[in-house]
């Protein structure tokens, strides 16, 4: 089936929209040309092939059981989304309106099909929709469920490392004071021209914290701080902690279990955030 479809951001929600269907989706494989999904809708389950990019796509769809969504579901860790769909009727089109659900809170995007591309091309949008980003990498689901939100250039924010490890079976944090020792962090700072997030994150907590380690793929929270720069969070697995670091003449450092680094953490917003992602960490 070839799919003609083009994606839209909301500035607002439709008033006639109902309550929606959850989605569950996560995704097998993917290469620059094609990817491999499965998806939960409602009480139905999907294994689907898309090809191509942009505007128009292939897709093939077969459905399967709740037995093999499950079997697969496995597989997707890290590459995974969920979000709300409700349907709204515009003339004689269909709007999709997604509301993504966890860390893409509170991303809103509108999708519409259409039976050919003159007819996409005369489409006149409603006044909720926004920018179109049907051509923009970082609003594919894809990209979504592995680096989430896109970065916005008119927004300014940091980079953050939640450094961890297990000792004895049980999960602990690496924290650091911040630079007036005043408080208690997690290694972070600005974004670097040429470097991705995971090697930004990686560089401050070994410049900050002292450790060496990687990012876990795919796995990252969204903090909003009153009064500070959104904080985007990776979790990284500590390999080495080293005895001398770059900053350790103005930041102290500890290793603690959970419940007590999160005790450490003045900052509400900063601690449920952490606390969000210990959640989904395994040993």
């Amino acid at each position: 089936m070839i799919e003609i479809e083009r994606k839209f951001l909301l500035k607002s929600l439709p008033a006639e929209m109902g309550r929606g269907t959850l989605i569950m989706q996560g995704y097998l494989a993917h290469d620059e040309h094609m990817e491999v999904r499965i998806r939960q809708y409602g009480n139905n389950h999907f294994l689907t092939v898309k090809e191509g990019s942009g505007l128009i796509r292939r897709e093939t769809e077969v459905e399967i059981s709740p037995q093999q969504f499950l079997a697969l579901w496995a597989s997707t860790e890290g590459r995974r989304l969920e979000k709300i769909r409700s349907l709204v009727n515009y003339g004689s089109y269909q709007v999709e309106v997604d509301r993504y659900q966890g860390d893409l809170e509170p991303l809103l995007v509108a999708e519409v099909e259409f039976s050919s591309v003159d007819e996409s091309e005369s489409f006149e949008k409603p006044d909720y929709f926004g920018q179109e980003v049907t051509d923009v990498e970082g609003y594919k689901n894809l990209f979504l469920a592995i680096h989430g939100i896109p970065d916005d250039p008119a927004l300014d924010y940091q980079i953050g490392a939640l450094p961890y490890l297990f000792r004895g079976g049980r999960l602990h944090l690496v924290i650091v004071m911040n630079s007036a020792q005043s408080r208690w962090i997690i290694p972070k700072g600005q974004p670097e021209p040429g470097m991705s997030r995971h090697d930004v994150a990686v560089m401050e907590a070994m410049e900050e914290a002292g450790v060496i380690g990687s990012c876990r793929p795919g796995l990252h929270v969204t903090c909003q701080r009153k009064g500070e720069k959104t904080l985007h969070i990776y979790p990284l697995r500590v390999t080495t902690v080293l005895k001398k670091w770059p900053e350790m003449d103005w930041r102290k450092r500890a290793v603690l279990p959970l419940h007590k680094a999160l005790k450490m953490i003045s900052d509400p917003e900063l601690s449920e955030c952490i606390q969000r992602l210990a959640s989904r960490l395994h040993g």
